[in-house]
């Protein structure tokens, strides 16, 4: 996988994992546009039958009306998972969002303490969810990946590339090899001077 142009990552971070939205964001705002569609062209047919307004104005309003309703939130859905990037390097979580104007969210892997991550009912039924990562010294969330498909292996992606940007072992152990074999090294120093062995 190769760097997005609009990650202001260095070249040689090599890039983990890749993801956007889910695409059934898209069918979901399509079928809240089809159900309010279906609401204007029913409340219209009442006031034609019910002779309130001229049927041709009726029609032309109701058509024009049905269609916008549809529109906004079917073209909402798709704008937004359109817009919507996250690339989580080696290094660091950018998060891409913007249709005229481009925000990017830069999340440098060290400075992040907890990752979590949650499903709802529907969520748990059909995979997908939310992915939370706090920082170190932020109000609640700093970052919050939404509406994305497994979510649980994203969030575990995030916590091991976060913990070993921090110098953290897969094995829970905390510090790398060189720290710990530092430590040793200054143990034996303080031993043998507080003992008087050289």
């Amino acid at each position: 996988m190769s760097l997005p142009d609009w990650a202001p990552a260095a070249n040689d971070e090599p890039v983990v994992w890749q993801g956007q939205p889910r695409q059934r964001v898209v069918h979901l705002g399509v079928a809240g546009g089809v159900v309010l569609a279906l609401i204007v062209l029913a409340s219209i047919a009442v006031i034609i039958s019910n002779g309130l307004l001229p049927t041709e104005l009726s029609a032309v309003v109701g058509v024009a009306l049905a269609l916008l309703v549809f529109a906004v939130p079917a073209g909402g859905a798709w704008l937004w998972r359109r817009s919507t990037r996250y690339v989580l390097t080696d290094a660091a979580l950018y998060h891409r969002t913007g249709v005229l104007s481009l925000t990017v969210t830069e999340l440098r892997l060290s400075k992040i303490q907890n990752t979590s991550y949650s499903q709802g009912i529907f969520g748990t039924i059909f995979g997908h969810g939310t992915v939370t990562v706090d920082t170190a010294g932020s109000q609640g969330a700093e970052l919050t990946l939404q509406q994305l498909d497994g979510p649980k292996a994203v969030h575990q992606r995030i916590a091991e590339a976060a913990g070993e940007a921090k110098g953290e072992r897969r094995d829970g152990i905390p510090g790398s090899l060189d720290t710990w074999k530092a430590v040793r090294a200054e143990v034996r120093r303080l031993r043998a001077a507080t003992t008087g062995d050289r």
